[in-house]
């Protein structure tokens, strides 16, 4: 049951990802204004930086929902630290479960509050995975000390082959958020939608997490940010050290931190090592008639080239380092 146990823990981290403080970007600079609407934004030379940042930024949010460390791609790295008195008790539910189906059990969270796991697993004490299990987590007033969670995560298996217990696999699994609320003394996040992850460790120590989903609205204080029709796939040898990775992403952004929607994707793959900046590749953002594309030149230096009026040729050009571009 432990392994079991471990996999509830590292799905559960697919939404503090898009729901904690490393999820979608907050605005740092001006609100450009009545953001948010249905046409695309205008890339210019004075605002390219951050069209192109707050892009970035919740592209990469989306891909951390499938951000697991270890060989075998079950554990959290970060997220669940972050609210692990709430993860804990879960944990302790799956554990003490044995039966098929769940029956809800509430336990008590950390600090204060409850969580309520229900769910309908085939095969819990091989243990293995099929194809429309499902669990549900009903947090009420969940808190941890840290953070205070209320919402519904429900999670249902679309495919699984491989052996679960020793760590070679390739499974794909639905998550569907439900007024998922994260609060905690800085800010509110509350979130909805869908997300449909797929990790295929089956040639291990190389890591493949896919991240995709139709629709996923991340609401703070400060901004509401909807992704639609997005993918993130991330590659990585977890044999080699440090371990290269390689990253590609596409979405469509609608948020109130820029003045319209905008398209992204990578025409050149992201290629870096660890956590650390990509070296290489290419992040391009389209708006109305305009984009703004992000080379990078190596992994501290990039430039971001505007194309104002959409004529493929490039009209300015910006040049900034990695670490000045994500702390703006």
């Amino acid at each position: 049951m432990q392994r079991f146990s471990l996999l509830i823990l590292g799905v559960l981290s697919l939404t503090t990802a898009c729901s904690s403080g490393d999820g979608f970007s907050e605005d740092k600079g001006n609100n450009n204004g009545g953001g948010g609407g249905n046409a695309g934004a205008e890339i210019t030379s004075a605002n390219a930086m951050q069209v192109t940042r707050v892009s970035y930024q919740s592209a990469q949010a989306a891909g951390a929902a499938g951000d697991y460390s270890g060989g075998t791609g079950l554990i959290s790295s970060g997220p669940v630290g972050k609210i692990d008195g709430s993860f804990t008790t879960a944990n302790k539910v799956s554990g003490s479960t044995a039966s098929v189906p769940i029956p809800p059990t509430a336990e008590s969270c950390l600090a204060s509050g409850t969580v309520t796991l229900s769910g309908d697993i085939t095969d819990p004490l091989t243990p293995t995975l099929t194809a429309g299990d499902w669990f549900e987590l009903a947090y009420v007033n969940c808190g941890d000390g840290f953070a205070v969670i209320d919402g519904v995560l429900y999670y249902e298996v679309d495919a699984f082959s491989g052996d679960l217990a020793g760590g070679s696999y390739d499974l794909t699994m639905f998550a569907s958020l439900t007024d998922f609320q994260v609060a905690t003394d800085e800010d509110t996040l509350v979130s909805n939608g869908d997300v449909t992850v797929r990790l295929n460790t089956l040639d291990v120590p190389v890591v493949v997490t896919e991240v995709s989903g139709n629709t996923l609205t991340v609401d703070s204080d400060l901004a509401s940010q909807t992704l639609r029709n997005f993918n993130s796939v991330h590659t990585s040898d977890t044999g080699l050290q440090p371990a290269p990775y390689t990253r590609t992403s596409s979405g469509t952004l609608d948020t109130t931190l820029l003045s319209g929607t905008v398209s992204y994707s990578t025409p050149v793959p992201f290629e870096g090592f660890d956590a650390g900046y990509p070296g290489a590749g290419e992040f391009l953002v389209t708006g109305a008639n305009s984009s703004a594309r992000l080379v990078v030149l190596d992994d501290v230096n990039i430039e971001i080239d505007v194309d104002v009026d959409g004529d493929g040729i490039v009209d300015d050009t910006l040049e900034t380092t990695w670490a000045e571009f994500d702390a703006l």
